[in-house]
C-alpha cells in the first residue's frame, strides 16, 4: 500500500514518527523532503498523490495555512483518493478543511493512538482507479523563497553571485519564521559544484553539525547532524528524544539558557553550536554524497530477526555519562558527515582490525539519528535509528560502548547487528 502524507516542514518529527508507524503496518510510505522546488520537484510531488492508495493530511496551524499541503489535499480529492486526516498539532474544529473525515489524534504519539492510526487505515475504502479525465493539476506554490530558489538552481552562478546570494539569505535568517526555509535553501545551495572555497567553507560552517533553535519552534534547539534535523530536542536545560516524554536526566547536563538564533553567522564570530553538549573533535567538511543501502538491509533483517525493541533508554548519570554522550555523538556525527578517519578513532581496536567492514558500511547506509545513551547499566550502550535516505524503511541498533585505555569506545558491532 502505498501511503503519502502532505504535512508542514514544521512538523517534520512527528511525520518521522507517524512514517515508522505506517511501515510497521506494513505500508510504502512517501513524504516530499523538500520545501521549495521548482515545476519538476511540484510535477513529482503530484505524481505520487496520483500513485498513492491513501492520502494522510497531517493537520497542524502550518499545514492549514500551506499552499502545497492544500494544493495536495484538493488534488488528492479531486482524484477520489481515500484522504486520512491526522492532527499533530492542535487547531481549532472549525478550521479543519470541509470533507475531511475526523482526524486521528496524533499530538502525542502513544500505544493508543498508533492503534487508532491502525484502525482508521484499515477502515478506508479502497481506492478507485483514476478517472478517465484527470482533473487539472494546481499550479507551484509561490513564495518569496521561490526567487532564491531559482537563483540557486541557475545553469549559471559564477563568484559574484554566489557572494551575494550567500549574503541574502544571511540577511533572511534575522527573520525567526523565515529561518527554517532558508535552512533548507542553504543545503541545497551547498551541492552546488561550483561554489567557491570561501563561500562553500561558509555554508559549511553554518551547516556544522550542532544545536540550532528548532525550526519548528517547540523546543529551545534541536540537534542538527549535518545532514538533517533529528529527534533530539534541548529544553529547559534538558537534551530528550521528542517522540517520548522527557527522560530523567541528571543535573550534570549543563543549563546554558535559551540559544541564540545565528542570524549572520560569520566563522570566527559564530557562537559553539553544541553548547548543550560540546563536541570534542573537529569533522571534515564536504558534501554529502549518495549513500547505498546493502548494510542497512541487512542489519534490518538480522535485528528483527533477533527480536530488538524499539524501546529507549534513558540516559545515565554516572561520572563517565557526559564522555560515553560526547563519544556516541562524535561517532554518528562523524557517519552523518562521512568521516571516516574520525569514525575510527571511536571504535575500539578488536573491531577496527576484525569488523572495520562492518562499520564502513554505515557510510552506505541511511541518516542516523542518536536517541539515547546508557553508560551506568551492566552493558553500556548507546541507541541510534538509521532511517533510509531513498526507500522507506528505518531500523533502531543498541550499540555496545566499552572502556579502553581509560576512554568509552565503541565496540562488538556485530552484538548490535544480531540484536545480542
Amino acid at each position: 500500500m502505498h501511503v503519502f502524507i502532505s504535512y508542514a516542514r514544521r512538523d517534520q518529527a512527528s511525520i518521522s514518527a507517524l512514517r515508522a508507524d505506517f511501515e510497521r503496518f506494513g505500508n510504502r510510505v512517501w513524504f516530499d523532503r523538500e520545501s521549495h522546488g521548482g515545476q519538476d520537484w511540484w510535477d513529482d510531488v503530484l505524481s505520487h498523490v496520483r500513485g498513492c492508495v491513501v492520502f494522510t493530511f497531517a493537520i497542524s496551524p502550518d499545514s492549514l495555512r500551506s499552499k502545497a499541503c492544500l494544493a495536495e489535499l484538493h488534488y488528492a480529492q479531486a482524484l477520489r483518493r481515500p484522504i486520512l486526516a491526522v492532527l499533530v498539532r492542535p487547531v481549532p474544529p472549525r478550521s479543519i478543511p470541509a470533507g475531511l473525515p475526523p482526524p486521528v489524534d496524533y499530538v502525542t504519539r502513544t500505544e493508543e493512538s498508533a492503534i487508532a492510526l491502525r484502525k482508521a487505515v484499515n477502515s478506508l475504502p479502497v481506492a478507485r482507479a483514476l478517472p478517465a479525465r484527470l482533473p487539472e493539476e494546481p499550479e507551484i506554490p509561490t513564495s518569496y523563497l521561490n526567487a532564491y530558489l531559482a537563483r540557486i538552481d541557475a545553469p549559471e552562478l559564477d563568484e559574484t553571485a554566489q557572494t551575494e546570494l550567500l549574503g541574502a539569505l544571511r540577511d533572511r535568517m534575522a527573520d525567526a519564521e523565515e529561518r527554517a526555509g532558508v535552512w533548507d535553501l542553504l543545503v541545497r545551495l551547498r551541492e552546488r559544484p561550483e561554489l567557491t572555497r570561501t563561500v562553500a567553507d561558509t555554508v559549511e560552517d553554518i551547516l556544522a553539525p550542532g544545536w540550532q533553535p528548532d525550526p519548528r519552534e517547540n523546543f529551545e534547539a534541536r540537534y542538527w547532524d549535518g545532514q538533517s534535523w533529528t529527534t533530539l530536542v534541548w529544553q529547559n536545560g534538558r537534551e530528550f528524544n521528542d517522540r517520548n516524554q522527557p527522560p530523567r536526566v541528571h543535573a550534570h547536563l549543563p543549563s546554558t539558557g535559551p540559544l541564540p538564533r545565528v542570524v549572520d553567522p560569520e566563522p570566527a564570530a559564530r557562537p559553539v553550536k553544541s553548547a548543550p553538549a560540546q563536541h570534542t573533535h573537529q569533522l571534515k567538511r564536504g558534501r554529502p554524497r549518495t549513500r547505498r543501502l546493502a548494510l542497512l538491509a541487512a542489519a534490518a533483517v538480522v535485528v528483527v530477526a533477533g527480536g530488538v525493541t524499539a524501546g529507549l533508554l534513558l540516559m545515565g548519570g554516572g561520572p563517565d555519562a557526559d564522555a560515553a554522550t560526547r563519544v556516541a555523538r562524535n561517532f554518528v556525527d562523524a557517519v552523518n558527515t562521512h568521516d571516516e578517519n574520525s569514525m575510527q578513532r571511536y571504535v575500539c581496536a578488536k573491531d577496527r582490525a576484525e569488523k572495520a567492514h562492518l562499520y564502513h558500511g554505515f557510510f552506505d547506509t541511511a541518516n542516523v539519528t542518536l536517541e539515547s545513551v546508557d553508560a551506568e547499566s551492566a552493558d553500556p550502550r548507546f541507541t541510534i535509528l538509521a532511517a533510509r535516505t531513498a526507500g522507506n524503511s528505518s531500523v533502531r541498533l543498541s550499540i555496545p560502548l566499552t572502556e579502553e585505555d581509560g576512554e568509552w569506545r565503541v565496540c562488538d558491532i556485530s552484538r548490535a547487528l544480531s540484536g545480542r
